[in-house]
C-alpha cells in the first residue's frame, strides 16, 4: 500500500511538469480504459496468487517427503532459505499492490501509468522467479545445499571472537561460541540426514567435507587473535594427580575426607575436534554412498590443511584432522568403496592405490609445514615481537605465536601494567621475557616435530606389513614408496629444524632460576635407517609386481621399485649395511632376466641394436653392484662380497653359458654411457675424497713407489681417483677379478677390462715384492 502511494505521488508530481502532463506514466489512463485496467490488474493478482500456491505446493512436497524426519534445525534451514524469502516478498508485494489498485478503483481513483508499469514488472519477475526458485528448491534434495547459512554463522562467530573491538568482551565471546557451536551441531544433523537412504547422495557428503576443511583453514589462520582466557573457548574439567598433589590441598582433602574438585581449563581444540568428528562421519557416508572417487579427490585438501596447521605449530589440531582422514580411508582402501559402482577393475585398482598413498601424504605435508615454521623462526626478530606483545596487548594478537606462548605473554603483559601502575616504571627485564618466551616456542617446535615422527612408523612400516599380509603387494609398494619420500624429507629438513632450535637457544639465560630448558629427547626413528629398512622390505615385493609389459595407463610399480631397490642396494653397500644391502642385492640379481624381458617387450618398436643395448643393462647393473661390493670389502675387510660371490657361484654353476653372455654384454656396455653408472661413480669419488684416498698424477704409472700407493689394497689403489676422478665402471672390476675365472681359456676381456686387470696386477706385484723385502730385513 505504501509502495503504491509512493508511486502515485511520484506520478502526480511528474504530471505537474510540462513533460509529464503528456507522458502516459505520469497520468491516469482514460476513463474508457478503466475497465481494461481493472481486468489487467485482476489477472495479475490471480497469476501471483497461483504462483504463490505453486511455490507452497513445491515446498510442501519436499518438506513432507525428504525432510519429514529430519531434526528441526535442518528443516528450518530449508524453510528459511534466503532466495525463497526474496521470491515470496516479490509475490506478496504483487498481490498486495494489485489489491490496492483494485480497491482504489472502487473509490473512483484511477492510478497513474507508473503504478501499472511497476505492477507488470513484478508479475513478470514472479513468473520468471518461479522457474528459478523451483529449480533451486529441487536442488535441496541434496541437503548439503543448506549449509550456506551455517558457514556464514560460523564465520561471523570467528570474526566476533577475533576482532580487536570484540575479542575482549566476555558476553560477545560467549555469544560467538554459542552461535558457532549451534552451527556445528546443525552441520552434524546435516551429515546424519545423509545416512538415510532417501537423502543419500554421492556429492553431498563430499561437499560438506570440503566445507568443514575450509572452516578449519579459515579458523586456524585467525586463531592466534583470540585471547587465551576468552569465553570463546570451551571449558573442560582437569582433574588433579593425587600422587603429585601439593601439600596444602592434600592435607585439606585428608582432614576433611573429601576429594579435590577438578579445575575448568580452556579447551583450545574444541572446534577442531568437533570438525574432526564431523569429518569422520561425512567421509564415511561418502564411501557408503559409493562416492569414493570424489571423496579421494579431497585428499590433497586434507594434506594441505594438515601442513598449514603444522606450519603454525598447531600439531594437536593437525593430528586431529589427519587422524580423521586416516581412520576412514584405512577402512576402505582395500574395498570397492573407493570407486564408483560401475568402475571396472582397472579404475578400482588405481583408486585403491591412490587411497593407500593418501594415507601417508598428510604426514609429508606436515613435515614440510614444520620446516616452513623453522625457516620462519630463523627470519623473525622474536625479541622485538615479545617486547611489542607485552607492551601493547593488540600487538600480541598480530604475530603468529603458539597458544602456550601467547598465554605466557598475556600474563607478562598484565604483570607489567601492574608494575607501571605501582612502581611508575617497568621492572621485569627483557631477557627474562625472551628466555621464557623462547623456551615456550622451543617446546612447541619440539612437540610438533615429535608429534609427526611418532606417527611415521605406524603410518608407513606397519601399514606396508599389513598390506603384505593381506596379499596386496601393489598397495604395499605404493605406501612404501610414499614412505620413502616422507623419510627423505625428514632427513633433508632436519638441519633447518635444528637451526631454528639453536636460534631459540640464543635467548636462553643460564642465570635464570627456573631454567628447565627443553631438550630434544631421543628421536623415535632414524630416517636413514628407516629408509634403508623400508627399501629392504620393498625389495621382497618385486617378484609379486612383475609385469610382462609396461601399461602407461597404470603406475609402473615394478619398474619404479626396481630402480629404488638398485639405488638402495648401492647405498647400502657403500654405507656398510650388510644385512639390508645383501637382501636388496639379491633382489636385483633375481630380477636380472625379468627386467631384461620387460625392456625387450617395452622397446619392441626400436631396432634390434638399440633394444639389445638397453636390455643388457640389468645384467650390467648386477655386475656393477658386485664390483662395488668387492671394492668395499677391500676397503676395510668387511661388507657383503663373500655372500655375493657365493650367489654368483651358484648362478654360474646352474647356467654355464651365462659367463660368456655377461662378457658379451659388457663389451656392448663399454661403448655406451649410462647416466646411473656415472652417478654411482660420482658417489664413489666422494667416498674416496672423504677417506683421503687419491692417486698422484705425476706418479700415476709408478706403482713400484710404495710411498705413492693410495691404499694397502691393490684393488683400492687401482681405482683411487686421479685428477679426472674414477673413470672405470665397477662392473669391469667384477669381470677382471671374478668373472674371468669362469670364462673359457684365452677369452678376451676387452681393452678397458684388461687395463683394469693390468693395473691391479702391477699393484699386487709391487705389494708382494715389498713384503719380501720387509721379510728379508726382518731376518737380518
Amino acid at each position: 500500500m505504501v509502495g503504491v502511494a509512493a508511486l502515485e505521488i511520484v506520478g502526480a508530481a511528474c504530471g505537474l511538469t510540462p513533460w509529464g502532463a503528456t507522458n502516459p506514466l505520469c497520468v491516469a489512463p482514460d476513463s474508457d480504459l478503466q475497465e481494461s485496467v481493472s481486468a489487467l490488474v485482476g489477472a495479475a493478482v490471480a497469476i501471483a496468487a497461483t504462483l504463490l500456491g505453486l511455490y507452497y505446493t513445491t515446498v510442501g512436497v519436499i518438506a513432507s517427503t525428504i525432510y519429514r524426519a529430519v531434526p528441526g534445525d535442518v528443516r528450518d534451514l530449508f524453510i528459511a532459505e534466503r532466495s525463497s524469502e526474496a521470491y515470496l516478498r516479490v509475490v506478496v508485494l504483487t498481490i498486495a499492490g494489485g489489491i490496492v489498485i483494485l480497491v482504489s478503483g472502487t473509490f473512483d481513483h484511477a492510478v497513474v501509468g507508473l503504478s501499472l508499469l511497476v505492477l507488470g514488472l513484478f508479475v513478470a519477475m514472479a513468473c520468471i522467479g518461479l522457474v528459478v526458485i523451483t529449480k533451486r528448491l529441487f536442488d535441496y534434495f541434496d541437503p548439503s545445499k543448506l549449509s550456506g547459512p551455517l558457514l556464514a554463522q560460523i564465520a561471523e562467530g570467528i570474526r566476533v571472537a577475533t576482532h580487536r573491538k570484540t575479542r575482549a568482551d566476555a558476553h560477545r565471546s560467549s555469544q560467538a561460541h554459542y552461535e558457532t557451536y549451534r552451527a556445528l551441531a546443525s552441520f552434524r544433523h546435516l551429515v546424519e540426514t545423509l545416512e538415510s537412504a532417501e537423502l543419500r547422495s554421492a556429492n553431498a557428503p563430499v561437499s560438506l567435507s570440503r566445507q568443514l576443511l575450509e572452516v578449519v583453514r579459515y579458523y586456524s589462520a585467525r586463531k592466534y587473535m583470540i585471547p587465551t582466557d576468552s569465553n570463546w573457548w570451551d571449558r573442560v574439567p582437569t582433574h588433579q594427580n593425587w600422587l603429585t598433589i601439593d601439600h596444602n590441598r592434600l592435607q585439606t582433602a585428608l582432614r576433611t575426607s573429601t576429594g579435590v574438585a577438578p579445575e575448568l581449563q580452556p579447551d583450545y581444540l574444541w572446534l577442531e575436534n568437533t570438525v574432526a568428528r564431523l569429518l569422520r562421519q561425512s567421509l564415511a557416508v561418502a564411501f557408503q554412498s559409493q562416492a569414493g572417487a570424489n571423496a579421494l579427490a579431497i585428499s590433497e585438501s586434507v594434506a594441505n590443511l594438515a601442513g598449514a596447521l603444522a606450519a603454525r605449530l598447531q600439531i594437536d589440531e593437525a593430528l586431529a584432522i589427519e587422524a580423521s582422514w586416516d581412520q576412514v580411508i584405512d577402512r576402505v582402501t582395500t574395498t570397492p568403496s573407493v570407486a564408483a559402482p560401475q568402475a571396472d577393475e582397472y579404475e578400482l585398482r588405481l583408486n585403491q592405490m591412490a587411497a593407500a598413498e593418501s594415507l601417508v601424504t598428510p604426514l609429508t605435508q606436515m613435515l614440510l609445514g614444520i620446516a616452513y615454521a623453522a625457516r620462519a623462526i630463523l627470519e623473525r626478530d622474536l625479541s622485538a615481537e615479545f617486547d611489542a606483545a607485552v607492551g601493547n596487548p593488540d600487538a600480541l594478537y598480530l604475530g603468529d605465536l603458539p597458544t602456550p606462548t601467547r598465554t605466557m605473554l598475556e600474563r607478562f603483559s598484565a604483570a607489567i601494567r601492574r608494575e607501571i601502575q605501582i612502581e611508575g616504571r617497568r621492572v621485569t627485564p627483557s631477557w627474562w621475557i625472551n628466555h621464557l618466551g623462547a623456551r615456550s616456542m622451543v617446546e612447541a617446535l619440539l612437540a610438533t616435530e615429535s608429534g609427526i615422527l611418532r606417527e611415521v612408523r605406524r603410518r608407513t612400516t606397519e601399514r606396508v606389513a599389513r598390506f603384505q599380509r593381506e596379499g596386496r603387494s601393489d598397495l604395499a609398494a605404493v605406501t612404501g614408496m610414499a614412505a620413502l619420500e616422507l623419510l627423505h624429507k625428514i632427513e633433508f629438513h632436519e638441519p633447518v629444524i635444528r637451526k631454528a632450535e639453536a636460534k631459540l637457544a640464543t635467548y636462553r639465560n643460564v642465570n635464570i632460576g627456573i631454567d628447565h630448558w627443553p631438550q630434544r629427547s631421543e628421536s623415535p626413528l632414524d630416517p636413514t635407517d628407516e629408509h634403508m629398512a623400508m627399501l629392504r622390505t620393498l625389495s621382497e615385493l618385486l617378484p609379486e609386481l612383475r609385469s610382462q609389459r609396461f601399461n602407461p595407463r597404470e603406475p609402473d610399480l615394478y619398474g619404479q621399485l626396481y630402480q629404488f631397490v638398485v639405488d638402495g642396494a648401492f647405498r647400502a653397500i657403500l654405507g656398510g649395511h650388510q644385512v639390508r644391502g645383501l637382501a636388496m642385492y639379491k633382489a636385483v640379481l633375481d630380477e636380472m632376466d625379468q627386467a631384461r624381458v620387460r625392456i625387450v617387450s617395452d622397446l619392441d618398436r626400436l631396432d634390434a641394436a638399440a633394444r639389445d643395448l638397453r636390455a643388457i643393462e640389468p645384467f650390467i647393473t648386477a655386475m656393477d653392484l658386485s664390483g662395488y661390493a668387492l671394492l668395499m670389502h677391500e676397503f676395510d675387510g668387511a661388507g657383503i662380497w663373500a655372500p655375493v660371490k657365493r650367489l654368483w657361484d651358484e648362478l654360474l654353476t646352474a647356467n654355464p653359458k651365462l659367463a660368456e653372455f655377461l662378457l658379451i654384454a659388457a663389451t656392448y656396455a663399454s661403448s655406451s654411457v649410462e647416466i646411473e653408472r656415472i652417478r654411482r661413480l660420482m658417489e664413489l669419488n666422494r667416498l674416496f675424497e672423504e677417506r683421503g684416498i687419491t692417486r698422484d698424477e705425476q706418479h700415476y704409472w709408478n706403482v713400484e713407489d710404495e710411498r705413492r700407493r693410495p691404499h694397502p689394497s691393490p684393488i683400492v689403489s687401482a681405482f683411487a681417483p686421479n685428477g679426472f676422478g674414477i673413470t672405470n665402471d665397477l662392473y669391469m672390476l667384477f669381470i677382471a677379478e671374478y668373472l674371468k675365472d669362469h670364462l673359457p681359456p684365452g677369452a678376451s676381456l676387452g681393452h678397458r677390462v684388461e687395463m683394469v686387470a693390468d693395473q691391479i696386477a702391477r699393484y699386487r706385484t709391487q705389494s708382494s715384492e715389498s713384503e719380501n723385502v720387509d721379510g728379508g730385513d726382518h731376518i737380518e
